[in-house]
């Protein structure tokens, strides 16, 4: 216990010495304060108040020059947070009234029954020191809160409480002024409109587990045309104080090294066009659509390039890579920015697109023909064999991909340089 009080400043006031130096010797043996500086009246007091770095104060009420009150009232209105302990002969309510309406944390009468006043000043001082920590832990806390580059701030009663540096930076506002501020100003979509109206709706959307905790705000927040900096977010609430702290972390270089890992994951390398792995990923999506909306056209056309087998013998390798790079982007500007385009392996490429069997038919034979009559380096010409299908009722990616299939083997053993499709079950029964 003495260890915990060893740092605490003491401030004695009491014009008899005799007395001072008795209680002062009590309380470094007894309770282990060593640093206790002894005035004799308030105006001392008062003065060694100011030049030291005191935090309680054990005073007597009838001093000459300034009496206790008068010198507790001072202290108290420059540090509120000051222990203060007075001591009385006096016992009437109207001296005990003025004693708390200065703020006195504890009254002793006089005279001094020594095991309680140790008591009350053993109280006092690690109330102090309680408070020191909390206040030690405050500051600690705040410096974390402004030397890190995560944007934090509290919310309660639906409004912004408080906002760290970072935060303040960013947005370029004063930091320690909450007045008319709004942090929905700043949040955006990722098309750049702003995604909440008020504080309430922002915080019940980062409370919703369910829902994607990302949001966007501009790299500059001047610049309407700034590119958007991406943002984890993670909510912490405060139960004593009932309040929420947000956490914004920047993630945007992790999150576009991400995309840039999916994209080249998704990538032919060769042709530069989208790969199976990709197919697999988007198609049970596209498949899904069409299943509950039956406004949705989902087509599936496969093309094969014909004879290829005979290009890479006859010219070799790298010839055969030119051809599939040149055909690649000779298809890739035939179609829409919707239209999927990959290379399913080999000479062999899909397309999936949101046209009915008609519109995919007519797609293919564009681009049949276009092909056909295009000139490549080295080889000069090449054909192409196409099998088209479209969603039907009652498919799932499998029985789609097999009819698209079985209608590429129909076009390539019917001649090639063709088209072909199979049409759903429900329509052959029709005809």
């Amino acid at each position: 216990m003495k260890n915990l009080l060893k740092n605490i400043n003491l401030l004695y006031v009491e014009d008899d010495k005799e007395i001072a130096e008795e209680m002062i010797c009590i309380l470094k043996m007894e309770i282990g304060i060593d640093h206790i500086f002894h005035a004799t009246n308030g105006q001392e007091g008062l003065k060694l108040f100011r030049e030291n770095d005191i935090g309680l104060i054990v005073a007597d009420i009838m001093t000459p020059v300034m009496n206790g009150l008068e010198m507790s009232k001072k202290i108290k209105e420059i540090d509120p947070s000051v222990s203060i302990i007075i001591v009385s002969a006096f016992s009437e309510v109207s001296y005990l009234q003025k004693a708390i309406e200065v703020g006195v944390d504890n009254y002793i009468l006089k005279p001094i029954n020594i095991k309680s006043f140790l008591n009350i000043v053993e109280k006092s001082a690690l109330n102090l020191q309680q408070k020191r920590q909390i206040k030690e832990y405050a500051l600690l806390s705040e410096m974390l809160m402004n030397t890190t580059s995560n944007l934090i701030f509290a919310i309660s009663d639906n409004r912004v409480i408080f906002k760290n540096r970072s935060l303040s930076n960013k947005l370029d506002i004063d930091e320690k002024s909450n007045d008319n501020f709004s942090l929905c100003d700043y949040i955006l979509n990722i098309d750049g409109s702003r995604k909440f109206k008020k504080e309430k709706e922002m915080l019940s959307y980062f409370l919703d587990k369910k829902s994607e905790q990302v949001i966007y705000m501009r790299k500059d927040i001047k610049n309407p045309r700034s590119a958007l900096d991406i943002y984890d977010v993670n909510v912490m609430y405060i139960e004593t104080s009932d309040k929420y702290l947000v956490v914004f972390t920047d993630i945007t270089r992790i999150y576009n090294e991400k995309e840039r890992y999916k994209l080249e994951s998704f990538t032919d390398r060769l042709t530069n066009v989208k790969n199976k792995h990709y197919f697999k990923h988007i198609f049970h999506k596209m498949i899904d659509n069409a299943k509950f909306d039956n406004r949705y056209k989902l087509s599936l056309i496969m093309l094969d390039i014909d004879h290829f087998k005979k290009i890479n013998d006859t010219y070799g390798h790298q010839t055969g890579d030119k051809v599939l790079k040149s055909m690649a982007q000779l298809v890739r500007k035939m179609l829409r920015e919707d239209d999927i385009f990959v290379r399913w392996g080999g000479e062999e490429f899909t397309i999936l697109c949101n046209f009915d069997i008609n519109a995919a038919i007519g797609l293919a034979e564009r681009l049949r023909e276009h092909i056909q009559l295009h000139k490549f380096e080295t080889i000069d010409r090449l054909t192409c064999s196409f099998g088209v299908a479209t969603f039907c009722k009652n498919d799932d990616k499998s029985t789609l991909f097999d009819r698209a299939d079985k209608a590429l083997y129909r076009a390539k053993n019917s001649g090639r340089n063709r088209v072909e499709y199979i049409e759903c079950a429900s329509e052959k029964k029709d005809d």
